[in-house]
């Protein structure tokens, strides 16, 4: 039985291939929340936040009470307006059969795209005017528990792209899990877009977005006042963009995530990682059910992103 749902992943992904379209995802892709960004990205297995609906749905279940959070970028500069809202809720009550449940939406845009055309007299394009653009998400994520150390959850996104010229509609799903191997360690796993979620646009064509397999692990540790987490992450892509990943064989590619975060009291937090190779940094602090964050990202071909995030837990 395990052998035959393999073949038929394997042959959903290489059917799913005939028509998908490289990038068509990565909008959607830059990750949310300073704390997630001063970490690398590598927060599949966690530490997780309001944002968990985001990056792995069964991360919800390691939260408590209701939790809001609220989140804004200048990414490369001021190419990219990056913003992010959360809420999310962890039952009280474990009888339930979903635990935990929340509701995100994501905005990725900006300006200056230059809309031409060309004079008929001198053969030279001249600009007609500027225009903005935007990929916006809408996702309600839920999450339950098979026994007292595997959470599952899955997340169901609808997308709205507009462009200058042309607008898009589309629908995809992730679903993620934790194990927790020892009271230290807790392994991850978060795949988006599970079935191959697709963007139909207004022009009559449409994108269909291959799945990403996230794999993670933190380990986790405790002395005196003082909190360790170390985290790992990787981006398993099957489109084959080869050298735009850092690893990559045939169709298949890699990008890493590496992250440390050091607490005092759980209050006040310093943060380190790479994402993708490039340098991240952060602090944190979280008084009286109020945290904030700060981020930063470093990149040698764009301007640096800052990122702060805000959020309440009552």
């Amino acid at each position: 039985m395990m052998r035959i749902r393999i073949f038929v992943l394997c042959i959903m992904l290489m059917a799913a291939g005939a028509y998908s379209a490289k990038y068509a995802g990565e909008p959607f892709s830059l990750g949310v929340g300073a704390r997630a960004l001063a970490m690398g990205g590598a927060t599949i297995a966690g530490p997780s936040d309001g944002a968990a609906g985001y990056w792995n749905p069964a991360g919800l279940n390691h939260l408590t009470g209701h939790n809001l959070i609220a989140m804004h970028a200048e990414t490369f500069g001021s190419l990219l307006n990056h913003d992010f809202v959360g809420y999310s809720r962890r039952r009280s009550d474990d009888r339930y059969i979903i635990r935990s449940y929340g509701l995100y939406f994501y905005y990725l845009g900006g300006g200056g795209i230059k809309i031409t055309d060309i004079d008929p007299v001198s053969r030279r394009f001249y600009v007609v005017r500027e225009e903005s653009h935007g990929d916006f998400m809408l996702g309600a994520s839920a999450a339950g528990r098979f026994n007292d150390r595997i959470d599952v959850g899955v997340t169901v996104r609808v997308i709205y792209r507009d462009m200058p010229t042309i607008r898009g509609y589309g629908l995809t799903a992730d679903a993620g899990a934790l194990y927790d191997v020892h009271q230290n360690v807790r392994f991850g796993l978060a795949i988006t877009d599970l079935f191959s979620g697709f963007i139909r646009y207004s022009g009559g064509n449409t994108e269909s977005v291959l799945p990403t397999v996230k794999p993670g692990l933190l380990l986790f540790h405790t002395i005196s006042d003082f909190t360790g987490r170390l985290a790992a992450s990787g981006d398993i892509k099957f489109e084959g963009i080869r050298s735009a990943a850092q690893f990559w064989t045939g169709e298949v590619s890699l990008d890493s995530h590496f992250g440390l975060e050091v607490s005092f009291r759980e209050m006040i937090f310093g943060r380190a990682g790479f994402d993708i190779g490039n340098f991240t940094g952060g602090v944190g602090v979280d008084i009286n059910r109020i945290k904030v964050d700060l981020a930063y990202l470093h990149n040698d071909y764009l301007d640096e992103t800052f990122r702060v995030s805000a959020g309440y837990s009552f």
